[in-house]
């Protein structure tokens, strides 16, 4: 008895991340209807906010397993193949309505021979399983029109503010000239660059194969390499995605009632994170000659600054009793001949010497300052979470395995 059944439930994986438009995105609701309006809008939810239907996501998905799978050095080959998928799109499914309906009689012909003795024969699940059995791998995981898909695309809801549309405009062409058709120039809208949509796939009755086919399809979508929604020939449909959550849910053996299923994210530790600590700042210290009160105010003055150069620290160094005039005496610098004209230049070359402040090129910044914004600044992109390495090894590499053995 095949657990991948809809009457069984073995599991199910959740996946939920965001998924950002990299570059404008287009999915179409037909004509609107306005003059006025854009020839071409992007498709609304009720309250006139746009969003991504799931079945648009789905579609690109599917089209990208079935061209994995016809292509793999294995395709073709004789026998009955691990990984396959039929052409369903060339009229050649792997199972089709009269191939059901055969099935169907063959079962019912073969439960009425059968001994009153003999157990009775459930016909529907008979049918269901060799269906199953007929099915290629991609007809498996995201349906047929023999059987219903194991993975579910829910529509992708906006994110945050409604953003400001973008206005394309596009000419009609006459395919048999090779040249725009007259009088055919349209306008359509776009989501813009930078539009994010919560993105969330369910797979039930899950193999680590499957759901390495969906992640790895789902990293080519990140890479660029598959484009969702219409115009994308024109550079349309380019997006990122960012996995937040995988939560693994299964049925655990013994008793149901008490614990009936375990759930786990996939995407953080078995423990609570320990919090980091944070350190309390350390107050440079500042050159020891002259007046220490001048120097601190020198450092306060910069820390404002949101420049660092001669020009700024000269108009605002008055306020604070710091001018070039008085600046080498009261810091006890004790520049002579040349290198008293610049003053200011050596001030910094001091606080520089005492890692106050740190020279990038031909800018100063504070020491501090700058290594806080370094900390803060967002990790790599192509880095990845350990704990999303560990999915990937784990989903990604069973597929990997299956591929194998079908080579």
């Amino acid at each position: 008895m095949s657990i991948h059944l809809f009457d069984t439930f073995s599991g199910r994986l959740r996946m939920e991340g965001l998924l950002t438009t990299r570059t404008g995105l287009h999915i179409g609701a037909g004509g609107s209807g306005d003059p006025l309006a854009t020839d071409l809008p992007v498709v609304r939810d009720g309250s006139g906010r746009p969003y991504v239907p799931g079945s648009s996501l789905k579609g690109v998905v599917r089209s990208a397993a079935e061209a994995l799978l016809h292509g793999a050095p294995f395709a073709g080959k004789p026998g009955e193949p691990d990984l396959w998928s039929c052409r369903m799109m060339s009229g050649a499914p792997c199972v089709d309505h009269n191939t059901v309906e055969s099935i169907r009689e063959e079962k019912e012909a073969e439960s009425k021979r059968r001994e009153p003795t003999d157990p009775a024969m459930d016909v529907g699940r008979e049918v269901a399983e060799e269906v199953w059995g007929r099915s290629c791998t991609v007809c498996r995981l995201f349906g047929s029109l023999a059987m219903a898909s194991r993975v579910r695309f829910p529509d992708l809801p906006l994110v945050g503010d409604l953003p400001g549309m973008e206005l394309r405009n596009g000419v009609g062409i006459d395919r048999d000239k090779g040249l725009a058709a007259d009088k055919v120039l349209y306008d359509f809208e776009a989501v813009p660059p930078g539009t994010s949509f919560r993105l969330t796939v369910i797979l039930d009755n899950p193999e680590d194969s499957d759901a390495g086919l969906l992640l790895y399809l789902l990293h080519e979508m990140d890479q660029g390499n598959l484009a969702l929604g219409g115009k994308t020939s024109r550079g349309l449909g380019q997006v990122r995605i960012a996995w937040e959550s995988l939560v693994e849910t299964s049925l655990r053996e013994g008793n149901p009632f008490a614990d009936l299923l375990s759930s786990r994210d996939l995407l953080k530790a078995a423990g609570p994170a320990e919090p980091e600590a944070v350190a309390a700042p350390v107050e440079p210290v500042l050159p020891t000659t002259g007046d220490p009160a001048a120097w601190k105010a020198l450092a306060d003055l910069i820390r404002g600054l949101a420049r660092i150069d001669n020009d700024h620290l000269g108009a605002a160094g008055g306020e604070r009793g710091l001018t070039k005039e008085n600046l080498n005496e009261k810091l006890g610098m004790g520049l002579q001949g040349r290198q008293a004209r610049k003053p200011w230049d050596n001030a910094l070359q001091r606080l520089e010497e005492c890692g106050f402040l740190i020279k990038k090129g031909d800018k100063w910044d504070v020491a501090s300052r700058a290594a806080a914004e370094e900390k803060a600044r967002p990790a790599d992109e192509s880095a990845r979470p350990a704990a999303l390495q560990d999915v990937i090894d784990r989903f990604v590499g069973a597929l990997a395995r299956r591929w194998q053995e079908a080579c």
